[in-house]
């Protein structure tokens, strides 16, 4: 089955089940130096707000890839076959460079890729007042159970941006660190995985953001998928949103042997498919993962607009 035969097929079963996309509805919370839920609780409404600091890297690589979007896989060199394997063609990438360029994103617990990572995960949310971007921090970023894990039978508090699973223990500014550290361990390894596959980094933010937030929510092994996943996509004709959720999704179906197998391979998302379960939502493994992850990929597509807005505008001192 081809490519694109195999993902108009996957998006038809998408399209069985139905259900409404989850929103996130917080409470406002977070000064963002505190850290403990009751100093935060007392803090007053300035308090709560933190001004975000668009740094000059972060704004270059905002420009990079708004001003050279990236073309489609359909419209670029056709594959070199070489026996029985499939070659992307060779072209100019320097991953040490791109590695410097996306570092910054990741630098402090407000800078863009970890903003991104912790808007998917509810535990962020940026606010616009009086022409200047705050980022808040939810109730959820001071604790909250994960809801995947509970499928599991497992009781795991997360602290902070991220996923942490845990591992802080309450400490929020461990759990800060520990967020930036693993996002900054795994960023060359998405950055190579995205140029494998022919989607050129440096010209698609968002697909470098999702692949960082996918390693965030899920075992590495999807996230590594992602980029290949999102390739099939780009060359089924999605494009944007459309395009990374499936990918996304995809990235989750491995067969036996631990391959991508969208066609026979079974969704690994137990996390997921067990918190629809648990609300009773009548739709397919597909669609019910499908919600999750385009409801992230459309917080994490907003976050990088307002920052885009907020660099053009040039409110921010850099």
């Amino acid at each position: 089955m081809s490519n694109v035969a195999w993902l108009s097929r996957v998006m038809l079963l998408g399209l069985v089940g139905t259900a409404v996309l989850a929103s996130l509805s917080f409470s406002i919370l977070g000064l963002r130096g505190t850290r403990n839920n009751a100093y935060a609780k007392l803090t007053s409404e300035a308090d709560r707000l933190q001004t975000t600091a668009i740094s000059p890297q972060e704004i270059q690589v905002l420009k990079a890839s708004a001003s050279q979007p990236q073309k489609p896989l359909n419209q670029q060199k056709p594959l070199q076959k070489s026996g029985n394997k499939t070659k992307v063609p060779a072209r100019p990438f320097d991953l040490q460079q791109t590695l410097i360029n996306y570092l910054p994103l990741f630098d402090t617990p407000t800078s863009l890729g970890m903003v991104a990572i912790a808007v998917a995960e509810g535990t962020y949310r940026l606010v616009e007042k009086d022409r200047t971007l705050y980022v808040q921090q939810t109730p959820a970023y001071f604790g909250h159970i994960d809801p995947g894990n509970l499928s599991w039978g497992e009781r795991v508090t997360n602290y902070g941006p991220c996923s942490d699973q845990g591992r802080s223990k309450g400490n929020i500014a461990l759990a800060d660190q520990w967020c930036l550290e693993r996002a900054r361990g795994a960023l060359p390894i998405h950055l190579a995985d995205l140029n494998t596959v022919g989607i050129d980094p440096n010209q698609d933010l968002e697909a470098v953001l999702n692949a960082a937030d996918l390693y965030n929510q899920a075992s590495p092994i999807h996230s590594r998928y992602f980029p290949k996943a999102l390739a099939i996509a780009k060359r089924g004709g999605l494009s944007g949103v459309e395009a990374i959720a499936w990918a996304r999704t995809a990235s989750f179906y491995l067969n036996t042997n631990n391959e991508l197998d969208v066609e026979r391979g079974s969704n690994q998302a137990t996390g997921l498919i067990g918190i629809c379960a648990r609300e009773n939502r009548w739709v397919t493994e597909w669609q019910c993962v499908y919600d999750d992850q385009v409801r992230r990929v459309q917080a994490i597509s907003k976050a990088v607009q307002k920052y885009r807005t907020f660099a053009q505008r040039g409110n921010q001192k850099v």
